[in-house]
């Protein structure tokens, strides 16, 4: 009886720390034990700044804020190039935060998570835990990542969220064995650093780009035509030789889903989906169609135009957002469009807005811009060849979008 009795008694506990532990959706081979759930402050020492600012920032310890942290990476430096003392920092209260913790955002951004890469300060918004043996960094890292929403649900709800420390070391961790942190860590470390690489090749083509259109619209670069000769010296014409203000044709029946708008900083056009905001029957629309030069009557200085794609063809637009034609055997749409998209010229557009309150540009202003031109061929040449570069820097985009769809899979199928 006593031994049936012991028997049972087992089976239930037994039963009862199984249910206890959680197992992932994905496991890498030989790792088929049951994590455990603890919390972070439970796992580390944790680090809260202190409430005085440092005021003298002469020393040689980096001092870190919220913009300096780039999500799941080490952090080495300030952006602002700050750095204080360890008097300064014993002055306010403020304690060194060893080379590998953790630091997080506890204030307004929530959920933003790196490691340092060295020792430093951090200020009021950030909260930094330093890992016991029993769980690995860079899992730890991770692992808090996969929280974000816990983080938004304990946050205090002011103007501002924020955790405080009781909040911080309350976030939920996850544990499995120290090899396997091991393993899920450097699996997710080679797929950011797999992104950084992505992303540091974006940005050099996209200063290579920046760089080859001054060279290019400034003449100091030129190509050439048949048998090496080259093309004709430039010619400064107005806008409105080469372009024009088309016939306004209103939609027969208005579809609320064909609206499109231009963003800012030579961001393209998109279907605007915030359509429950606007006062539709206030405003009249146009319909636009494919190949026009289209432009936001108030943001043409920031950038905000572009040449409507097929996608778009037959969509509408405000008055504040005009469409114009290109005479096609007079230009090259292209050249346009590059000609115009460099920061530097776009930003001394903003001369030509007027009125009171928003100031604008008008289509008739607009076309009175002048704007020195190649020859066609040249045109053509230029064009196509940035067009190049575009579809490049397109590909890696989607490949940096498509690495992290993929890291997301990941984090909510290798952690519990």
């Amino acid at each position: 009886m006593r031994t049936g009795t012991t028997h049972s008694k087992t089976e239930k506990r037994s039963a009862a720390l199984r249910r206890s532990k959680l197992f992932p959706t994905l496991r890498f081979k030989k790792f088929d034990e049951g994590w455990t759930k603890e919390k972070a402050g439970e796992l580390c020492e944790c680090i809260v700044p202190g409430r005085n600012k440092p005021t003298q920032f002469d020393g040689d310890i980096e001092w870190i804020t919220t913009p300096d942290i780039l999500h799941n990476s080490s952090i080495f430096n300030s952006k602002s190039g700050l750095r204080i003392s360890k008097e300064e920092a014993k002055r306010v209260g403020s304690k060194i935060v060893p080379k590998n913790s953790v630091i997080i955002s506890c204030v307004g951004d929530l959920g933003l998570v790196a490691i340092a890469g060295i020792e430093l300060v951090i200020n009021q918004q950030l909260h930094a835990f330093l890992p016991s043996k029993k769980v690995d960094y860079r899992f730890l890292m991770y692992s808090i990542t996969t929280q974000e929403r816990y983080m938004n649900r304990v946050a205090t709800k002011t103007a501002i969220r924020f955790m405080n420390k009781n909040n911080c070391n309350s976030i939920p961790v996850y544990l499995p064995s120290l090899p396997e942190q091991q393993k899920i860590a450097s699996f997710l470390g080679a797929v950011d650093e797999k992104k950084k690489q992505l992303t540091q090749k974006k940005v050099l083509l996209e200063l290579y780009k920046k760089g080859i259109m001054q060279q290019l619209f400034s003449g100091k670069l030129r190509f050439k035509g048949k048998n090496g000769n080259p093309y004709p010296d430039w010619e400064e014409k107005r806008l409105g030789e080469v372009m024009k203000i088309p016939k306004k044709v209103k939609p027969i029946k208005f579809d609320v889903n064909k609206l499109i708008t231009v963003k800012l900083h030579n961001k393209g056009l998109f279907k605007n989906e915030r359509t429950e905001s606007l006062k539709l029957g206030a405003t009249t629309y146009f319909v636009r169609n494919k190949g026009q030069f289209i432009y936001g009557r108030q943001n043409l200085f920031n950038g905000a135009f572009g040449i409507i794609p097929e996608k778009f063809d037959g969509f509408y637009s405000s008055r504040d957002l005009p469409a114009l034609d290109f005479i096609k055997e007079k230009v090259v749409p292209g050249f346009v469009l590059f000609y115009l998209s460099r920061k530097n010229y776009y930003d001394s557009l903003e001369s030509l807005a007027s009125g009171s309150g928003c100031k604008r540009v008008h289509e008739t202003t607009f076309l009175e811009l002048k704007i020195n031109f190649s020859c066609l061929e040249e045109q053509q040449k230029i064009a196509t060849y940035l067009l190049r570069i575009d579809a490049k820097i397109s590909v890696l985009n989607n490949q940096i979008i498509q690495i992290q769809t993929f890291k997301k899979g990941l984090l909510q199928q290798l952690f519990v």
